[in-house]
């Protein structure tokens, strides 16, 4: 081989090597800021609510605690990479509108649910800071049969189940699944700038479709 051709095939040599040095690198800093999915953990306790009576509400000061509903345990086995989290202060819930549905147009109780929301905060993969937010509130607690009533009225199409007697979304880029099971009806939601395994990006599709059910899960594994 002449000297001219070997140093030709040197460089190249070279270069290829470079090329898979340079693409393994890449390679392993997009799996460093990927994020993964997990599965909603089997409940430790249940959310128990009294049965009721034929179009009776549970007025709003007795709703049970939404951070009962999803709990930290909950956000570390559906976001196993999730760090600094951080369940933010109780957020009261104003949701007077299922009144409307009363058989007792007279009802007269509390409508503020102090524990009505539950919200935490956390870091994933590729965030400088706690960007992402994982959120559940209680929209309302009544016979079933009523709640089924309401919950066909007030929630938004595309119905589906992740273990609840439905769930709804308006089939757009919403990031919350609105479902009811039993005598409870909620909604759960959250936002991110990570991205998701198997996503070319940080889509709203992929909080949507992958973890959102997953959280609707876990509270539908608490109601029995």
């Amino acid at each position: 081989m002449k000297k001219k051709d070997r140093i030709s095939w040197i460089a190249l040599a070279a270069g290829l090597l470079i090329a898979g040095t340079a693409w393994t690198t890449l390679r392993i800093a997009d799996d460093a800021t990927e994020t993964s999915v997990g599965k909603a953990p089997k409940p430790t306790s249940d959310v128990h609510v009294d049965p009721l009576e034929k179009g009776q509400i549970l007025a709003a000061d007795r709703w049970p605690n939404a951070c009962a509903l999803v709990t930290q345990e909950d956000v570390e086995a559906i976001l196993p990479d999730a760090e600094e989290i951080r369940e933010e202060p109780p957020l009261g819930v104003y949701t007077p509108s299922i009144k409307e549905f009363a058989a007792d147009s007279s009802w007269k109780e509390s409508e503020n649910a102090t524990y009505g929301r539950c919200e935490y905060v956390m870091e994933l993969p590729g965030e400088t800071f706690t960007a992402t937010r994982v959120w559940v509130r209680v929209d309302a607690v009544a016979d079933p049969e009523l709640i089924a009533r309401y919950f066909d009225k007030a929630a938004p199409v595309s119905h589906q189940r992740f273990g609840t007697d439905g769930c709804a979304n308006d089939g757009g880029l919403e990031d919350s699944w609105t479902c009811r099971k039993g005598p409870l009806m909620f909604t759960v939601g959250g936002q991110t700038t990570a991205t998701f395994e198997g996503r070319m990006d940080a889509t709203p599709t992929a909080w949507r479709d992958d973890v959102g059910p997953e959280f609707v899960r876990a509270v539908a594994a608490k109601l029995g």
